[in-house]
């Protein structure tokens, strides 16, 4: 549960400093080309992240309750990022 946290959260913040940076700069057109990006990220490393609960399978019975755990919070966020990264696509791009 931390590592989706951590990884929700870095991707919203260095979306955010990213969002800021290209209006200080002038750069607004630019903001419908980095709002895409997230959703995508986020399914990105929700991939990355179940491809390593994958792997506690291989270990004893704690190992393998903790991934199934895990597992259940994981695949429902990886469909839903997946389903916004497809709207946004399909949407803005």
């Amino acid at each position: 549960m931390v590592a989706a946290f951590v990884l929700i959260a870095g991707v919203i913040l260095i979306l955010a400093m990213a969002l800021l940076w290209f209006v200080a700069e002038g750069m607004s057109k630019l903001l419908l080309c980095i709002v895409p990006m997230a959703p995508g990220l986020v399914m990105l490393g929700t991939f990355l992240l179940i491809l390593t609960e994958f792997l506690l399978f291989l270990g004893n019975k704690n190992d393998r309750k903790s991934a199934l755990r895990d597992l259940s919070y994981l695949f429902p966020t990886f469909i839903v990022s997946s389903a916004l990264w497809y709207a946004t696509v399909k949407l803005l791009w």
